[in-house]
């Protein structure tokens, strides 16, 4: 099945290894990286709630880093930005949470009052609306009556991630990372959408494509290896007997540091 009958799905998919054999320094770093993290994530099982709370952020930045580069490899540059976001903000949660022993409790108002928009958005449903019956809509507002009674006003409040950001020491992650992948991959916006427009010399807009794209590998890339490194300089932060692990992510801050130059002075 060739790209034109499956696109992504596509099982002849020859521009796989052709992006990874133009950006071959690169996936050995990613690869160097990862390898580091998953020693630091698997070491040894959290035994305090505070660890624990650690070691399942750590897990989900990890992840979501390895599933950046499957994508990215790929040529889907979109959706591996889309996980770098994630993995983003999941290392300036785990700086906060590192930092503050009750931001975990900012994430659980965050989930409540994700709780109470979700029902609210149900209620706004029209009220002859079949989808939603009598019992349900009664089960909803007492949902929000519930929720809402644990809290003193204005709570249960959203968590706003720039200053989370500051709080974690991450805003130069917030701003060259998050914000960036947000504007041109997660969210839907022109920027995002851009990648489909074909343009002339002047901008002027003469088509429309899908295609994987390999020009954006490096930044994606080079983006998800600092949500990464961010998230596991939190991890280590605090921690007993972790001079190696300080120093090993000492050498692989300055590689990234060198590989990015080089990429730089070759464009």
């Amino acid at each position: 099945m060739p790209f034109e009958d499956s696109g992504f799905l596509a099982s002849e998919a020859p521009w796989i290894s052709q992006i990874r054999d133009q950006y071959r320094a690169w996936f050995g770093f990613v690869s160097k990286v990862n390898k580091f993290a998953m020693s630091v994530l698997l070491r040894k099982v959290p035994k305090v709630p505070e660890e624990l709370y650690i070691a399942t952020l750590y897990a989900r930045a990890v992840t979501m880093y390895q599933g950046a580069v499957l994508l990215a490899e790929r040529g889907m540059a979109a959706e591996s930005r889309t996980l770098v976001r994630g993995c983003a903000e999941t290392a300036i949660a785990l700086g906060c949470t590192r930092r503050d022993k009750l931001f975990a409790e900012k994430l659980d108002d965050d989930h409540d009052k994700h709780r109470i928009a979700l029902a609210n958005d149900l209620l706004n449903l029209p009220a002859d609306d079949p989808n939603l019956s009598a019992e349900q809509r009664a089960s909803l507002k007492q949902l929000i009556a519930d929720v809402s009674a644990q809290y003193s006003s204005p709570r249960p409040l959203r968590i706003n991630w720039a200053a989370a950001s500051s709080a974690a020491g991450m805003t130069d992650l917030y701003l060259t990372v998050y914000r960036q992948t947000s504007s041109d991959a997660s969210h839907v916006s022109l920027r995002a959408l851009e990648r489909h427009l074909v343009t002339d010399a002047s901008e002027k807009i003469i088509g429309f494509q899908l295609r994987p794209f390999p020009e954006e590998t490096i930044d994606t890339l080079s983006s998800s290896i600092a949500a990464l490194l961010h998230a596991t300089e939190a991890k280590l932060l605090g921690l007993d007997d972790t001079d190696k692990d300080d120093a090993a992510l000492l050498v692989l801050i300055r590689e990234w540091g060198t590989l990015v130059e080089a990429s730089e002075g070759s464009q």
